[in-house]
């Protein structure tokens, strides 16, 4: 399982027009195969921050991720942010629980 969890911080905040393109792409998303969670949501305690948690199946589907349309669509739209601050970290584990 790879785990994807991180935030970018967004001059403008996060304004609708953020919210529907990430929308956008996470309803294409949650199609792929090997997606189990891809959501990006604004920080309750900070406006400006943008979070973003995934959870993928393994690396070939991670990796089929990133050359999908609707990624290059996604990442056109954020070149247009302003954003000063970006920290993703993947974590991988070959085990979990529910709790």
């Amino acid at each position: 399982m790879i785990v994807i969890a991180g935030s970018f911080r967004l001059d403008d905040g996060v304004t609708d027009e953020v919210m529907v393109v990430c929308k956008e792409v996470m309803q294409a998303t949650h199609q792929e195969e090997g997606c189990h969670e891809y959501i990006f949501y604004p920080d309750p305690l900070d406006s400006n921050v943008l979070r973003v948690f995934e959870m993928w199946e393994n690396e070939q589907a991670l990796t089929n991720h990133f050359g999908t349309a609707h990624v290059n669509a996604f990442r056109e739209s954020m070149g247009s942010w302003d954003t000063s601050e970006r920290e993703i970290k993947k974590f991988e584990t070959d085990s979990f629980e529910s709790m």
